[in-house]
Parts: structure tokens; sequence; C-alpha cells
């Protein structure tokens, strides 16, 4: 280097290029990320957030919180168990400033329940209305089974925070409340200094040393890195159907991305065995999977081909395949669509729960909503079959809803989330009664009373069915109201109608409903009926007839 008559050696020029280069890429690192720092802490935040308010959420107790109702209530021993659950929470986390439980009142206002604010002169009084209602207020409370987290900081007259609420409900699963958790700004900007000096000094000890090999190895590591995180972070959400990450020459990452793409086929093959649901929820609270039940209300189904075997015995096992792979595809999507889950096959059998492992609101009315749906698909199947000429499916459906275990059964070598019960055992039994009235869907007692206002049902009988002591009664399902026709809908209804008579031993006025039914023969339950009005016309039974039928069988 020359500068008039002063002159330098290649050692200083060399040493001052590489010098301005470090100090130069030093600061440009710094600046770019300052500037990404920001967004990455808010993000780390807010997946924290989501995992706390979610895992919060499920330990709060909505029978004991449904209770207080007042100011009057702050003394209760149900609001210092939700306090003390809340500051357990509050307490785990040094980044949380406030735990608070909100709920809608009359007016559709939300107002605090429960805030385990240690002071007690800024602790948010019972019924203390929330003064702005965010957006994630708002679609918490919308949609009532998601978890929301802001996506910005919220100010209000306590603070500047970033919130996340999640839902919470009682043992009947019905919705009871938000839990918000709030985490300071100034916990975030602390993040942020701090991970901005770190950035700082990491750039400068590195930097020099890095100079040379970053270009290279950047590109190497970098590429394959961003995309093994990428599908991480899909496998968290249980999306196992990412495009491969790419290659490296670098034989670690290579292994690395090897394995990732091995275990998302053996999670593949898994989801295949048991509910996604259960799968998904296990990774996201990154917990495994270990042997417990809870009681629960939950809808059970089952359903049968009937004449199976000697369906199989006519065709092929290659016809078979097809055709049952066809079928059981149809049903479980079904199934799923209304957000069920399949528990197991059992030969040509489907056992199905609604109602868990994820809680859902009016799972009796989805359950029946499924079992009209493969009702259709099944037809839609006969017609492919039809034309290939192979024999048609028709199946029986068993419907019941109640208290069930549910969960993890087996050992801890090998379990199966199932669940199990009296009120399973009856599901599996309605099904097979189809066979005694040549109906194609049953559904118990206490299925048709939750169902009734949507459903177009018809009361079939009381029976007691094996292994039972007590009649139940049982209700054929017809169609969704909004889906049925006027005559169907009249029909059912003078249908009914008749039953009533039929019950208070009016046989005579029975009769003439019945008869005034169109195509009784065509009819089974009905013609059934008819002939029993009759015979009872004639012989009259002893005044303390209940008209139960025991079953022997299934």
């Amino acid at each position: 280097m020359y500068f008039g008559s002063r002159q330098f050696s290649l050692r200083i020029t060399l040493f001052s290029a590489l010098l301005a280069t470090v100090l130069f890429t030093t600061l440009i690192n710094a600046l770019m990320s300052s500037m990404h720092v920001k967004n990455i802490i808010m993000q780390t935040i807010r997946e924290n957030l989501y995992i706390a308010v979610g895992i919060g959420a499920q330990q709060i107790d909505g029978d004991v919180h449904s209770k207080i109702r007042n100011s009057d209530d702050e003394n209760s021993e149900e609001y210092k168990s939700i306090f003390q659950q809340l500051d357990k929470i509050r307490r785990i986390n040094p980044d949380i400033k406030n735990v608070y439980t909100i709920r809608q009142n009359a007016s559709s206002s939300a107002v605090f329940i429960v805030d385990a604010d240690p002071k007690i002169k800024e602790r948010a009084r019972i019924g203390h209305r929330v003064i702005q209602l965010t957006p994630a207020i708002r679609e918490a409370f919308a949609f009532r089974n998601r978890i929301v987290v802001e996506n910005t900081f919220f100010s209000d007259e306590w603070g500047t925070f970033v919130s996340g609420f999640a839902p919470f409900y009682n043992a009947a699963g019905t919705f009871e409340g938000l839990l918000g958790i709030d985490v300071m700004a100034e916990t975030v900007k602390l993040h942020q200094i701090n991970n901005i000096a770190h950035i700082i000094m990491t750039s400068l000890v590195v930097g020099i040393v890095a100079l040379i090999l970053s270009l290279i190895l950047s590109r190497e590591i970098s590429n394959p890195v961003s995309a093994v995180t990428n599908d991480m972070r899909q496998i968290q959400d249980f999306n196992l159907e990412t495009e491969l990450a790419p290659g490296s020459i670098i034989r670690e990452i290579r292994t690395m991305t090897d394995a990732l793409e091995n275990m998302k086929k053996g999670l593949r093959s898994f989801k295949k065995y048991v509910p996604t649901e259960l799968v998904s929820d296990l990774i996201i609270l990154k917990k495994e999977a270990s042997l417990e039940v809870e009681k629960r209300l939950i809808t059970i189904l089952f359903s049968d081909i009937e004449g199976f075997t000697t369906i199989s015995e006519k065709i092929s096992p290659e016809d078979l395949a097809e055709s049952i792979g066809m079928y059981f595809g149809a049903m479980t999507g079904e199934i799923m669509n209304t957000g069920g889950i399949v528990d197991k096959y059992i030969g040509d059998a489907i056992m199905a729960l609604w109602g868990t492992p994820r809680q859902l609101p009016d799972h009796p009315i989805a359950a029946c909503k499924a079992a009209l749906a493969c009702r259709r698909r099944e037809m839609e199947i006969n017609e492919i079959l039809n034309k290939k000429g192979l024999p048609p499916f028709f199946t029986r459906f068993g419907i019941n809803t109640g208290e069930a275990l549910v969960g993890n059964i087996g050992f801890d070598k090998r379990i199966s989330y199932t669940a199990i019960g009296d009120n399973v055992n009856l599901a599996a039994r309605l099904e097979g009664v189809n066979k005694l009235y040549n109906t194609g869907i049953l559904i118990n007692e206490s299925t048709n009373d939750l169902v009734k206002d949507q459903m177009l049902t018809r009361f079939i009988d009381t029976v007691i069915v094996k292994g039972k002591t007590c009649g139940t009664r049982i209700f054929e399902l017809i169609s969704c109201r909004s889906e049925a026709s006027d005559e169907l809908t009249e029909r059912t209804e003078r249908y009914n109608a008749g039953m009533e008579k039929y019950i208070d031993h009016r046989w005579n006025e029975a009769l003439t409903i019945f008869n005034s039914l169109k195509n009784a023969e065509a009819d089974p339950p009905l013609q059934l009926i008819i002939e029993r009005c009759q015979n009872f016309a004639s012989n009259p039974p002893g005044k303390d007839f209940v008209g139960v039928v025991s079953l022997r069988t299934k």
C-alpha cells in the first residue's frame, strides 16, 4: 500500500484488511441480529406461554371454579383452592406476571373470577369487568376449544403484557371459563438485551476464526439444520407429510436428517394403530404414555356387517381385502370427520368413541351424525360392489352415551388406549339387538334424550340385554331433523304417538294409529308392534305388564 511518501508492509495491509473485515462483519451481524432478536424472543415467549397456559388450564378444577359467582365467595374454600392452583402456576415460571381466570357474564361481558396477583391492592375482584376485550380474548371465547396467544404486546391499566388464554371445562365437558397468563413486556425486553449482548460477544470471539470457514460451512450447515428444525416443529403438530430435508456433505447432519426421516416413517405407521389426537397431545405436552384411566362421559358406537362370514366365503380373498379396505376407509373417514376416534377394528366390526381423548361438545349428536353418514357412504360403496358383481354390505350400529373408564390400559410394556365399562358393553349389545327388530341404528335412552331435538328418532321397545337385570328403552335413529322430509317427520311422530298409546295399554287406539301408516309390511318394527297390539287387544296382559323383552343373546 502506498499513500504519497507513506508505505505499509504487506503484513500490516493484510492485518488491516482482515481487522476491517472482522469489525465490519461483527457490526453487521450485531445489527442484523438486533433486528431479528425481538421477533425471535417474542416467538419463544409465545411458544412457552402457549405450553404454560395449556398445561395450567388442565390443572384447574372446573367444577370447583363454577361455584365462585360473586364477591362474597372470595373467602370461600373454592376460591382459595383455585387461587392456590393459579399461584402455583405463577411461581413455576419467573417470567409470568399475572395468572387469572375469566368468564362471560349474562351480558356476554368478560369478567375476572380469580386473580392470583400477590399484591392484594392490585388484585382484580370477582366480577371486575375486563375493560378491553383483546382479539385473543374474543377468539378464545368464540371457539372455546383452542389455546390463543397474543401476537403483540397489549397495554391496559395494569401494564404492558404478552397474554395467552386457554379454555377449561367441568367434569361434564362443559366450558367453564378461560385461564389467562400475562408475561410483562419488561421481561421480554430484558431477554432481548441479554441476547443482543450475547450475540455481540460471541461475534467478537468467533468472528476472526469463522471468517474463512463461514462462507463455506454456513450453506452446508444452516440449510439442512433449518429444514430439520422445521421438520421437528411439524412433528410437534403431528404433521408427518413434510418433504425430505436436503442432504449435506457433513456426515453428522446427514445422519441426523436420515434419522429424522426414519422417525417420521415410524410415527406415520404408529398413528395408524392409535388415535392421532392422543399421540399429538403426548408430543405437544412432552409426555410419555403411561398406565392411567379416568371416568368420563362419552358416546360409544359399535358397528357390524350383517352376514360378513357368509360374504367372505363367497368372494375371493383379493376382492374381500379390496372391499373391506374401501369400507373401513369410508367408515373411518366419517367417524373422524365428526370428531370421533376409532378405538379398534374387531374383524369386520368397528368400535368408535366421541368425547375422548379430547373434550367434544355435543358428542352424542356427533356420533349420530357419523352413523347416518356411514349409512350413506355404505350405499355408495354398495353401488361400486354391485357393478363388480360383489355382494353388498349392510351395517348395524349401536350407540350409547354414558360414563366409562377411558385411558391407557395394559401393562408397562404394552398399552392400549380404550374405553371399558358397562356403558361400552351396552353399546355393543345394542348393535346386536338390531337383528331382533330388523333395524339399522339403535340408540339408548340416554343418547336419545340428548339428541332428540336435532335427530329424528322413534321408540322401539324396552329390552333387557344380556348381562343386565334392568330394562332399557331403545330408539331407532331415523335421520337428522334438518334433513328429514315433512312426510318422514310426520310418519315418525304418528308412530311415536301410537307407541304412547301402546305404553298406556290402549291397544285399540294404538292399532288405529299404526294401521293408518302406509306400507307397514315394509317396516318390520311397525309390523311387529301391530302384531303385539292385535294379540294384546284379544288377550289383554295383566295390569303388571310393563312390556319388557328379555334378550338371551347379544
